[in-house]
């Protein structure tokens, strides 16, 4: 794991607070690192090339069947 140090001017924690510019940086580092898991995600299944797959086809309408009542009026 890798620490990094910031900073931040005095009168600006002291306006926000520690704890929520902490929580703050928390959350969007969290985010930042869901969205690069995700495009990592995108980037296999773009090689996978599943609709050519015949047992995924096969699949996929399967799990059609057996779910389409819940979509369709």
């Amino acid at each position: 794991m890798i620490e990094f140090k910031l900073q931040l001017d005095e009168a600006f924690v002291q306006t926000l607070g520690y704890n929520q510019i902490e929580n703050y940086l928390k959350e969007h580092l969290q985010r930042l690192q869901l969205k690069a898991s995700a495009k990592d995600i995108l980037t296999d299944l773009e090689k996978s090339e599943l609709t050519n797959d015949e047992q995924w086809q096969l699949s996929r309408n399967i799990a059609w069947e057996q779910e389409k009542s819940k979509f369709l009026i």
